[in-house]
Order: structure tokens, then C-alpha cells, then sequence
């Protein structure tokens, strides 16, 4: 992870808990953008939405949105769509933010990291928006997995320049530094972000994420349900080889490298020399040959 430094661009996130702010002084006060909280589970909405949204908007703040995600309770496809209609309409500058924290972590690691995946690729299916996800810099190190690489991260890490690192980015694109900030037009605390400049720079004035055309969104939702039936062949593909490899004596090599290829590879298992290997192994050991692989 980076460092904060002086060519990061400042900014704020705000929900119900800042009252009514005054976004004139806010913006004056060199607040370039802010993250409104949306939604929150499957019904819940700030009740600030549409006031913070408009009024950052009129103030020249450029504006974002993130959604508090309660995926101990909830399917993360319905979590999306709500969060995607609820901020539908209202002036959008930054990619839509999955806020995933606290009771999450009931899901454990492995669980709850294919549930922000799900989230995130709905949100962008039914947005037409890019995504990018929210967590502390403890949660994402311990509960968020490799697959969310993808999607930029915002991090948060209090008192300290340089966030605690974690396996599964190496940098960070909005860094949220302290809870206890203080900015003109706003009463009380409020959270404090740095932001990369590359990344400003390739949101703040709108291009990069205009929302999808109808083209864009029938090719992408098209990609995905190409994902979806290669994900299935490989599912298929694996319960067979399961239950060919219960019908013959394995060799303790198999059962490792097959389990490592398939189970925790299943982003691309088929583009593994071992998956093959094991594959070659299984159908020799299937043949009529009266002997057994005992290599």
C-alpha cells in the first residue's frame, strides 16, 4: 500500500449522521468530492440521499455513492439492485461503492468474498456503472479474497499516512485516514478521504463512467452468461471426475494438485497444467488395462 501524499485530492463521505450540510461552505472549505451513503441491506435508505446528492451536485462537489452491505442477513443480487435503483437519476461522478464491514465477517472469509463478487458484478450489470468496494484495512486483510482485486478499493485506516497492507491489492484508490475530520458547513465530525490524482482525474470529469449503452450493457450481460455456462462446465466437469476418481485407487499427488486446480483455482482451473495432468491420469486409470497409476 501508498502512502498518502500532497498530490492526493480531498474529499469527504457523509450519510444522515452530518445533519443538513451547507454545501457552498463545504466546497469552499477545498472539498473536491464526496461519497453519499444510498442504501443499506435490501430496503434500507438514507433518508439524506436526494438533499446531499443534489446539493453537492449544485455546489460543484462531485459526487459519489456507497451502499452499507448486510450480507449476513441478505442475497447479494437483491442488495445490488437495490442500491442501483435507489441512486438511478441522481448525478454520479465516481464508481458506485459496496461498503462491506462489521457483521459481514459472519460469513467468514471464503464466503463472504464470493458474495462481494456477486454484489459488485450485479451492481455493474444493472447500473451500467463501474463498482469499487469500501472496508477497513484489518477486514479487507483478513476476510476479502483475491477475486475482488479487480474492482478499485477505497480503504480505510485511522491515525497513520500509509494503510496496513493486504494480500489482495497492492494500492489503494480513495484512502478514508481519519473519522474525526472538521470541514466548514458541516457540524460535528466527519470522515476525511485522500484520493489518487490518476483516479480523479479519470472520473471527475464524467467520461469514465457514463453509464453503459444499450449496446454495451446487451454485450456485457451476454459475457456474463458465457461466464456462467463455463463455470457450470466446470462444476460438471468436476463432479465427474469426482466420481471417477472414487472408483479407483488415487495416488495422494492427484488428490492434492485435482483439489488445488479445480476447488481453489475456479477462476480459470482449465488454464492449469495440473488440472490437465489430473484429467490425463483420471481417464488412463479408467481404461480397461487391468493396471493401476500408482506414480
Amino acid at each position: 500500500m501508498q502512502a498518502k501524499s500532497s498530490t492526493n485530492i480531498k474529499g469527504i463521505d457523509v450519510s444522515r449522521w452530518q445533519g443538513v450540510i451547507d454545501w457552498t461552505k463545504v466546497a469552499a472549505d477545498g472539498v473536491r468530492y464526496a461519497f453519499v451513503k444510498a442504501t443499506e441491506g435490501v430496503t434500507g435508505a438514507d433518508v439524506m440521499l436526494k438533499t446531499n446528492a443534489l446539493g453537492a451536485n449544485a455546489a460543484g462537489v462531485k459526487v459519489g455513492y456507497y451502499h452499507y452491505a448486510r450480507p449476513e442477513n441478505n442475497e447479494a443480487v437483491a442488495e445490488a439492485r437495490h442500491f442501483a435503483a435507489a441512486v438511478a437519476g441522481y448525478p454520479c461522478h465516481w464508481p458506485l461503492a459496496l461498503d462491506v464491514e462489521g457483521e459481514a465477517a459472519k460469513l467468514g472469509a471464503a464466503a463472504l468474498t464470493r458474495w462481494c463478487a456477486a454484489f459488485l458484478t450485479e451492481l455493474e450489470r444493472v447500473s451500467g456503472r463501474r463498482a469499487m468496494i469500501y472496508s477497513g484495512a484489518s477486514f479487507a486483510k483478513t476476510y476479502l479474497g483475491k477475486e475482488l482485486a479487480g474492482w478499485p478499493l477505497w480503504i480505510a485506516h485511522y491515525g497513520v499516512d500509509k494503510p496496513m497492507s493486504n494480500p489482495t491489492w497492492d494500492r489503494w484508490s480513495v484512502f478514508q485516514y481519519s473519522d474525526k475530520g472538521r470541514v466548514a458547513g458541516i457540524q460535528g465530525n466527519v470522515d476525511l478521504n485522500a484520493m489518487e490524482a490518476d483516479f480523479y482525474g479519470r472520473y471527475a470529469a464524467g467520461e469514465e463512467d457514463k453509464p453503459m449503452t444499450k449496446e454495451e450493457k446487451e454485450a456485457f450481460e451476454q459475457l456474463n452468461a458465457q461466464v456462467a455456462r463455463l463455470t457450470g462446465m466446470v462444476d460438471t466437469l468436476t463432479k465427474q471426475l469426482e466420481t471417477a476418481t472414487a472408483k479407483i485407487p488415487a495416488p495422494k499427488w492427484f488428490v492434492t494438485e485435482f483439489g488445488a486446480s479445480v476447488v481453489a483455482q475456479m477462476s480459470d482451473p482449465t488454464g492449469t497444467m495440473e488440472f490437465w495432468r489430473a484429467v490425463a491420469v483420471s481417464l488412463r486409470a479408467l481404461k480397461p488395462t487391468g493396471t493401476g497409476d500408482s506414480a
